[in-house]
């Protein structure tokens, strides 16, 4: 048989059955005892309640707090509507009532309570919804013996891929698969992560390597099982797999070489997160590492996206790469009258005195060139940690180099010759 006069078929005897219930008492018989069943369920729902209210509201327990158990309580109404019916389809079985429509009712409270139970489970969002769908569509289906005809209907209806067949039952089948197993796969890949990203034991870049891998796998596994359910042969999928890796290595180049280089740059360590790192026109830190780029916070508070491909083919410089030490370079030129020496011991004062100043290597001063203003003096001092910022311990160390000229009359040069004067001397 023909599956649309299959399906017509169905829907023919569905709705001569229909109308031959509603001339018998046993339809109307069901249907009271379904609502007075509903109705008991519901008032039983709401005094449990109430009751559960009350009792756990003087509880100090966050377990059994009232908060704690109230999103629970959505529960209720499906549980007790599947067993009020069920007592009801028990009673109309002793006084030999008809229970069909009982029995489907039955079946959609079940599919209520797995529904209700997959909101709560996934605080109701879009998937929840969508998988609570499903189950009461299926339902709907079965009970009211729509599915076969259905399933019929849809496997008729299916178009040519090659030498494949792709049905719209199979379809629907892989566009729901796919959904429900991509959800699931991408909800065990981020509880992973987080598990990974919190254990102590393991360094970042084998966290992320296992992360990244585990994605993959994950997502192939997910990929194939759609397939499988569309109806699609998996041998077919080695040619197709080549001609779509040929696609991909022409069209996806730099999205694979970013990939690439972001498992490249965690194999080598060469960058790692709160390294400092300085690549092109930009320097900050490095806050994550993604597949396909790494995301620096600039001191300014920008955050800049660099592709990975850059950091490995490019020239990038890591101020953290073995150690945090950074050297300071003060360049001051006085005038070619004032005294040198007294002027580079001022300035190696000026640096040890600084908190952050290391002893060792000991600061350093030197007299570069002489220029048309004078004596350019050059001051080096190194610090312990380059994360502390280096403008701090260099703008201190020149307020104090200013301060010590002035007070023993080394003149620091100007252009305009109004500022030439020599401050005074300050006994």
């Amino acid at each position: 048989m023909d599956s649309s006069a299959l399906l017509v078929r169905t829907w023919n005897s569905a709705a001569r059955a229909f109308l031959q219930d509603l001339q018998d008492v046993n339809l109307y018989l069901q249907l009271l005892m379904i609502a007075v069943s509903i109705a008991v369920a519901w008032l039983a729902a709401v005094l449990l309640r109430i009751f559960l209210k009350r009792r756990t509201a003087a509880l100090p327990g966050r377990l059994f707090s009232w908060p704690s158990l109230r999103k629970f309580t959505s529960l209720l109404p499906p549980f007790f509507s599947i067993l009020c019916i069920a007592i009801a389809k028990s009673l109309a079985e002793h006084f030999s009532i008809q229970t069909g429509w009982i029995s489907a009712t039955i079946d959609l409270a079940m599919a209520w309570l797995v529904a209700s139970a997959v909101l709560l489970l996934m605080n109701g969002r879009a998937m929840g919804w969508f998988i609570s769908g499903v189950i009461f569509l299926y339902t709907l289906l079965n009970v009211t013996g729509f599915m076969k005809s259905t399933s019929l209907y849809l496997g008729s209806m299916a178009f040519e891929l090659g030498k494949y067949r792709i049905s719209m039952l199979g379809l629907v089948h892989g566009i729901v698969i796919f959904v429900i197993v991509f959800w699931l796969a991408s909800t065990v890949s981020q509880t992973l992560e987080n598990y990974l990203r919190r254990s102590a034991k393991l360094n970042y870049n084998i966290r992320e390597l296992i992360v990244k891998f585990f994605k993959i796998f994950v997502y192939f596994i997910a990929f194939v099982i759609t397939m499988d359910a569309m109806g699609v042969d998996l041998t077919a999928l080695a040619v197709f797999g080549g001609a779509l890796g040929v696609g991909a290595g022409l069209g996806l180049q730099r999205i694979t070489a970013n990939f690439v280089s972001g498992i490249v740059i965690l194999l080598e360590r060469s960058i790692k997160i709160g390294d400092l790192v300085e690549v092109g026109n930009y320097m900050g830190w490095v806050r994550m590492l993604q597949m396909r780029y790494t995301l620096l916070e600039t001191f300014d508070g920008r955050e800049v996206l660099v592709p990975n491909e850059e950091l490995v083919s490019g020239r990038v410089t890591n101020w953290t790469y073995t150690n945090e030490h950074a050297r300071i370079d003060i360049s001051i030129t006085i005038a070619v009258t004032a005294d040198a020496r007294l002027a580079r011991e001022l300035m190696l004062q000026s640096a040890r005195k600084h908190r952050l100043c290391l002893k060792e290597p000991e600061p350093s001063c030197y007299l570069r060139q002489f220029t048309d203003l004078g004596l350019q003096m050059l001051l080096t001092f190194w610090i312990p940690d380059i994360k502390e910022g280096r403008y701090g311990p260099h703008s201190d160390v020149m307020f104090w180099v200013l301060e010590a000229f002035r007070q023993h009359g080394i003149v620091i040069p100007s252009t305009q010759a109004s500022s030439m004067a020599p401050p005074p001397v300050i006994p």
